[in-house]
């Protein structure tokens, strides 16, 4: 009997230990929210991204699988390789609203940062840069010479040093649009 009950013990170990195992694994209440809410400002966003596409009669576009949403301006040359992390980027931009209350009203752009070339460099896909994370993923399907209108859901603007101060007068929760254009990419 003694057997029998040491046995059924151990059969019965693993269902004792699973809630406490698997508690380890799951996350905050916090951060599930945190994601729930996230989620649900990138549709909200992409309904008013498609609206801007609408309004404008905008078809040509790529819709990158984060959200962001790349329109061509100018091609630059083909033979020029794709920009790749960790490449110098140096850039003009403009950065602009396509809510319709506000459309093309200018946020910022690089001729502000008081830079002898008024443009705007920074290092491609590196977590330390203040170019916002949406940017950091467009970026990498341009190649010097190109310019495109980057459109970025308000998830993906960052918030870098640079950025906080940028975009602390911007209309919360609205995607922003990139007019970029790659002046110059040096390899590191």
């Amino acid at each position: 009997m003694k057997k029998f009950a040491l046995a059924l013990s151990f059969l019965s170990l693993p269902f004792a230990l699973a809630p406490a195992l698997t508690s380890c694994n799951t996350e905050p209440d916090y951060i599930k929210q945190q994601r729930k809410v996230e989620e649900e400002q990138k549709k909200n966003d992409d309904v008013l991204i498609q609206g801007y596409l609408t309004r404008n009669n905008i078809k040509t576009y790529n819709r990158l699988p984060s959200g962001v949403y790349v329109l061509p301006v100018t091609e630059g040359n083909p033979n020029d390789p794709l920009i790749k992390a960790g490449n110098k980027v140096t850039t003009n931009y403009v950065v602009k609203y396509i809510i319709e209350t506000i459309q093309g009203q200018t946020l910022t752009s690089s001729s502000v940062n008081h830079s002898a070339c008024g443009c705007y460099s920074f290092f491609a896909n590196q977590a330390t840069t203040d170019a916002p994370i949406g940017l950091q993923e467009a970026i990498l399907t341009m190649r010097k010479g190109d310019r495109k209108q980057v459109i970025i859901p308000s998830p993906l603007l960052g918030t870098g040093t640079n950025l906080t101060s940028y975009y602390q007068n911007a209309a919360p929760y609205n995607p922003l649009l990139f007019d970029i254009e790659i002046l110059d990419v040096q390899q590191q």
